[in-house]
């Protein structure tokens, strides 16, 4: 009961400062609790109460997904609780090899514990434990110098200070307050010293209130292109607007393949004089064995003001379980299973759309949460990151508000190139140490 208590108490913590409801603040103590249990339990233990404590945090976080598909939801509780699961009988190996300095690496663990989660074909780091931070300004201003693994990083150290304080070495908390010192004092002093560059390009947002289930009814499909027309007239006549940016899927059927819809598509751009960044469903058929094969893409591009089509897009990270079964590129027979998936391919290119002199990029959904994208945009020279979503999968849950504060983190990473490699090099730095820490320890516990 203890333990599950204890477990209880860090994943209610650390769900609770994701939500968002003002208490973010709830990270800098959301291990503590976890902390006590993996230092005392046993392996089975750790297992079973890791588990634990992964499916509480999913349930408070990501409740929302079930709104989406079934099996995305059964899926994400049963494999986002067992990667916590995996960590903690880990973390208790190394709690065993390493007693004396186990809280200190335990953050570099974690860390790198969350790059793993950006990797195949299972990638979901949407909780890491920087992004609860993302309502507090001047916190994830070193964000341009650290990233998100960097601010995770920072947190977990405050929770193993704290934890120390509170287990008998009081004066830890002069560490805490020169942390916060320091890390505020960045805040400031970038908040100061940034240099924004100023454009006279005016950018709009079009959005229907389209409820998900009747969005792709096929009856439904010319008033929606009605209803987008409408929008896009006003927003370009009345506020005079150079850019419109409409979310991912918005035309709900395949405009490149479909010249009428294409064409009305075209006309938003022509009649407006506007630039027209739009998400939209494609296919490509190739022939497999003298037959047909259809591969499907999440895509977007811009139509310039001529009604120019531009480089598709096609999205290159997509939803496990929601968008894609994971491993189907290894075990192809894992196709015949659906279960309302929709088993998109992969993307492989980053295209940027040059308006007036800034190049834009675009980022479709859950791809806002991925460092390494936007960084390869910047790299690339995007000026802008636009993220295009359909959040309407999640109605009136927590997911939207998550998702929003998750990818602001992007626009601090990347805001100046010259802290870009800053920011790659230390979370190298964090990841090439779990990696070989690992080893080390497997090695000692043998």
């Amino acid at each position: 009961m203890k333990n599950f208590i204890l477990v209880l108490m860090s994943g209610l913590l650390f769900g609770l400062s994701f939500i968002d409801i003002g208490v973010g603040f709830l990270c800098f103590f959301a291990f503590i609790p976890y902390l006590y249990f993996i230092t005392k339990a046993t392996p089975k233990q750790a297992f079973l109460f890791g588990f634990l404590f992964g499916l509480f945090i999913t349930l408070i976080t990501l409740y929302g997904v079930i709104n989406v598909k079934l099996i995305a939801f059964i899926g994400l509780i049963i494999a986002f609780p067992l990667y916590f699961a995996i960590l903690s009988v880990f973390l208790r190996k190394v709690h065993e090899s390493f007693q004396k300095v186990f809280l200190w690496i335990f953050p570099v663990i974690w860390v790198g514990f969350e790059y793993l989660m950006t990797l195949g074909s299972l990638n979901f780091p949407w909780l890491n434990i920087g992004y609860s931070l993302s309502k507090y300004y001047l916190l994830i201003q070193a964000a341009d110098l650290l990233g998100v693994y960097g601010l995770s990083f920072l947190v977990l150290m405050i929770n193993v200070l704290l934890f120390k304080m509170f287990t008998g070495k009081p004066k830890r908390l002069l560490v805490i307050l020169i942390i916060f010192v320091l890390w505020i004092g960045y805040g400031i002093y970038r908040d100061k010293t940034i240099k924004l560059k100023k454009s006279d390009l005016k950018i709009g947002i079009v959005q229907l209130n389209i409820m998900q289930e009747d969005k792709w009814k096929p009856e439904n499909l010319v008033p929606t292109i009605d209803e987008y027309e409408n929008q896009v007239r006003i927003l370009a006549q009345v506020n005079d607007v150079d850019v419109i940016i409409m979310p991912e899927s918005a035309i709900p059927t395949y405009i490149l393949h479909e010249p009428k819809y294409r064409k009305r598509l075209q006309k938003f751009a022509t009649d407006n004089k506007i630039y027209v960044i739009t998400g939209f469903p494609d296919y490509a058929v190739e022939m497999v064995k003298n037959r047909p094969r259809y591969k499907f893409y999440n895509s977007a591009t811009m139509i310039d003001t001529s009604g120019v089509l531009h480089e598709k897009y096609n999205k290159i990270r997509l939803v496990p379980f929601g968008e894609r079964i994971p491993l189907l590129n290894t075990f192809p027979i894992l196709e015949k299973l659906q279960f309302g998936q929709a088993n998109f391919e992969f993307g492989t290119d980053y295209p940027l759309y040059k308006i007036d002199n800034l190049n834009f990029s675009i980022l479709i959904c859950f791809e806002g949460v991925f460092p390494n994208l936007s960084r390869i945009y910047t790299k690339k020279g995007a000026d802008v990151l636009v993220v295009i979503t359909n959040d309407a999968w999640f109605r009136r849950t927590a997911l939207p508000y998550e998702h929003a504060n998750n990818t602001k983190i992007r626009a601090v990473e990347t805001r100046l190139p010259l802290f870009a490699p800053l920011c790659f090099w230390f979370s190298i730095a964090i990841i090439i140490i779990s990696i070989i820490l690992p080893l080390f320890v497997m090695k000692r516990v043998k």
